[in-house]
């Protein structure tokens, strides 16, 4: 009776605490969020599975739903302050808020719009284009700028090209793509400007899940304070192509306001951030 006891209460620890972590990623994922998370994992000892391996066309909708139940333990999300009150973040921003700087995409003639540039209240003059549910549409608006919607994304290209607004912000990995995608509408890359606020991606657990929340903030740290973080972070293919086409220090930078921010955000960490004027080299 006692040997069957003791197995029970094993049977039921390795339930609660040796299950292995499940991701929302798939094995062969190659995106920064999915190698950080891999090797914290890894420096916490912690098995990891796949749940969506077979199926990679996920909605976000699932991915937070499936969270919340149990059904995975893991995600990655830009923030905002309701998503950090339904979960619990890892307050370490993945990208280190690289995914916060905008260039801006313009048509081919007015290649020098923003030559003469230089603050927020320049840039008021003129009007930009984004998809009317996104985050950024409300930072762009909040901070007192003109902005003109659609709700299908593919629309932005033709309307730019069109003369509906004046510029296109993307973030600094996406327009690169995006103008070989649209290369007929005679598109480029402001060279001048760049668009900077605090919009970090974090991982999230599901609230009650304190246990995996403090080991992948211990990991994380631990990765930060030796150096690997920062190496994986560099040595990423999209970090690297950003910096090598967006010449981020040459721009005139022009910061904006985030006002979906949670009191949590970690601005007082400024080893957490990138900063282009500063950190000019890859680090091998």
């Amino acid at each position: 009776m006692h040997y069957l006891l003791l197995s029970l209460i094993l049977f039921i620890s390795f339930v609660s605490y040796g299950e292995p972590v499940k991701l929302q990623s798939y094995s062969k994922d190659t995106s920064l969020p999915h190698k950080l998370l891999i090797a914290a994992l890894d420096n916490a000892n912690l098995d990891y599975v796949h749940p969506y391996e077979s199926d990679k066309d996920i909605s976000n909708a699932r991915i937070l739903n499936d969270v919340k139940i149990g059904q995975l333990d893991v995600m990655w999300s830009m923030t905002s302050q309701s998503l950090e009150q339904d979960y619990q973040a890892i307050y370490i921003p993945l990208f280190r808020g690289l995914l916060g700087m905008r260039l801006a995409v313009v048509t081919e003639q007015n290649a020098d719009l923003f030559k003469q540039i230089s603050n927020l209240n320049d840039l008021k003059r003129f009007s930009a284009g984004q998809g009317k549910t996104w985050p950024d549409t409300t930072i762009l608006k909040e901070n007192g700028l003109n902005v003109v919607t659609t709700l299908k994304y593919p629309n932005l290209f033709p309307m730019l090209e069109g003369g509906r607004f004046d510029y296109f912000p993307r973030g600094v990995n996406e327009p690169w793509d995006e103008l070989i995608n649209y290369q007929d509408l005679n598109l480029t890359v402001d060279p001048y400007i760049l668009l900077k606020y605090t919009a970090p991606l974090y991982f999230f657990v599901a609230k009650e899940n304190t246990q995996l929340a403090n080991k992948l903030t211990q990991s994380l740290n631990n990765m930060i304070a030796d150096g690997s973080f920062n190496r994986m972070f560099f040595n990423d293919s999209q970090v690297q192509m950003v910096l090598q086409k967006a010449n981020l220090q040459q721009r005139t930078i022009i910061p904006l306001n985030n006002p979906n921010l949670s009191s949590m955000t970690p601005l007082s960490r400024p080893e957490l951030w990138f900063d282009p004027l500063k950190e000019r080299t890859v680090t091998k």
